[in-house]
């Protein structure tokens, strides 16, 4: 299925409005999309302004595949999550778009996350909306409307999106021809296409599968190992909090599945059935467990210091 298929299934109101606008050839001169899951349908409307072989981005052309790689010559790109939005962001792109295209088409910038920008960057922002300059196109995302200048809402066109269901969000994720557990792991824990993103075939995050298999294994078979195993491993590699809270959460998906397995249902990792099925566990130990997990992944959002809670959790699991 297409990304313009999929578009259309998951986000009809979005869809609706630029084909309309498209078609009509009424295009705003400025979008602001709202919601966790804006990144990919703010590059399709991107694309839709460059691309030559259909009404709406055909995903497939020369001109689509540079602006996915950010390497299109009249295409600017900057997140508010990888950098504060600042005014010298603003004034290069006024500065560049000031000049002569490139490629002899649209101009466009993208700028993610918008709420992440300083009052003076807003501000100056603010003016270029207020002049539009024929044939330059802003596409802005937020997650956080209410931290947007309601004075740059109303120079855009506002699209709100709709959350991305579960079953959606696999149908996605499986266009990206991941492991079925990559698939059910990420559909599990976040809930946009964007979320995942970073996480689709990554050497971190095959990793911490793995992290997984060995705790569990080391859990049930080899207790003596389990402390040293996560502390030389576990620990060693993954530094980042952010890493340890996902690892647990990994780890709760696994221990639920022992239920799945009792009652024949599909698994979260199905590629770790040989190892659940030589696991022999109540109901009750399995909750029990679970629980610690998540009140581990809970402390872990304070200031508890990393090293210390996760010691505590595996002499008390």
């Amino acid at each position: 299925m297409s990304y313009k298929e999929i578009l259309k299934q998951q986000q009809p109101i979005l869809y609706q409005i630029i084909s309309k606008s498209f078609k009509n050839n009424k295009i705003p001169h400025a979008f602001l999309l709202v919601g966790k899951n804006a990144r990919q349908p703010a590059h399709f409307i991107a694309k839709s302004l460059i691309c030559e072989n259909d009404v709406l981005a055909c995903d497939h052309c020369n001109e689509c595949r540079r602006i996915d790689e950010h390497n299109y010559g009249d295409f600017i790109y900057c997140n508010g999550l990888e950098e504060t939005i600042k005014k010298p962001h603003i004034e290069y792109i006024q500065e560049q778009f000031s000049k002569s295209a490139l490629e002899g088409k649209s101009k466009i910038y993208l700028m993610e996350n918008i709420e992440n920008s300083t009052i003076e960057a807003m501000n100056s922002l603010l003016k270029m909306l207020e002049e539009p300059t024929s044939g330059v196109y802003a596409i802005f995302t937020c997650q956080n409307l209410n931290r947007v200048l309601s004075t740059i809402q109303s120079r855009c066109q506002v699209i709100q999106l709709l959350p991305v269901s579960q079953k959606s969000l696999k149908e996605e994720l499986k266009r990206d021809d991941i492991l079925e557990d990559d698939i059910n792991i990420l559909s599990e824990l976040f809930t946009s296409y964007d979320e995942c993103q970073k996480y689709i075939e990554s050497d971190m995050f095959e990793k911490l599968k793995l992290e997984v298999y060995h705790f569990l294994d080391d859990l049930y078979f080899h207790r003596d190992n389990l402390i040293i195993n996560v502390q030389t491993h576990l620990l060693k590699d993954f530094k980042e909090k952010e890493n340890i809270q996902l690892f647990l959460n990994m780890l709760v998906l696994a221990l639920r599945d022992l239920f799945h397995v009792k009652h024949s249902m599909n698994l979260t990792y199905p590629s770790f059935l040989s190892l659940y099925k030589r696991i022999n566990d109540s109901d009750e130990n399995i909750i029990n467990k679970i629980d610690l997990i998540l009140n581990t992944e809970y402390l872990l959002s304070t200031n508890a210091n990393v090293m210390l809670l996760m010691d505590s959790m595996m002499f008390r699991i």
